[in-house]
């Protein structure tokens, strides 16, 4: 299938669509749930797992009247939509590319950053603050400063 339409649209949660996901929800949201599509032929297609709950987490957003936006990992961002991504501000994404901390490209004199890159920052950043974070419970506890 090459067919991209609204492969990168965002789709908003209207009252229809939060009537569907919710009903699909309910028959599909139980612990031994498969996600089975019937082709043409009446074939059933059974989905992998992570296809499975990319849509469960889709449905899900959708009945919770959040808008849902679904896009390639190999999308690429100018620096201010990367730095919204992450949440940070323009000039500390340009420190962290400037530090070789995350990879761009240069498009004439403008930044590009893929979104793959930004998401392996992003588990990186957020793998060291869990473990940060335990280290400072342990030393907490250590201390009798516990709760």
């Amino acid at each position: 299938m090459s067919d991209r339409r609204g492969a990168d649209q965002l789709v908003m949660p209207t009252d229809e669509n939060q009537e569907i996901a919710r009903d699909m929800l309910r028959h599909i949201d139980h612990e031994q749930a498969r996600f089975v599509l019937r082709d043409s032929e009446a074939s059933d297609i059974v989905l992998p797992e992570d296809i499975y709950m990319l849509l469960r987490s889709i449905l899900i957003d959708l009945s919770q009247n959040k808008a849902v936006h679904v896009c390639r990992t190999d999308l690429e961002l100018s620096t201010v939509q990367a730095a919204d991504y992450l949440m940070v501000s323009r000039p500390f994404l340009i420190k962290l590319i400037d530090q070789k901390e995350i990879p761009c490209r240069m498009v004439g004199t403008h930044r590009r950053v893929k979104l793959e890159d930004l998401e392996a920052y992003r588990e990186k950043t957020d793998t060291a603050d869990k473990l940060a974070r335990e280290e400072l419970t342990k030393m907490a506890e250590e201390l009798g400063l516990g709760y």
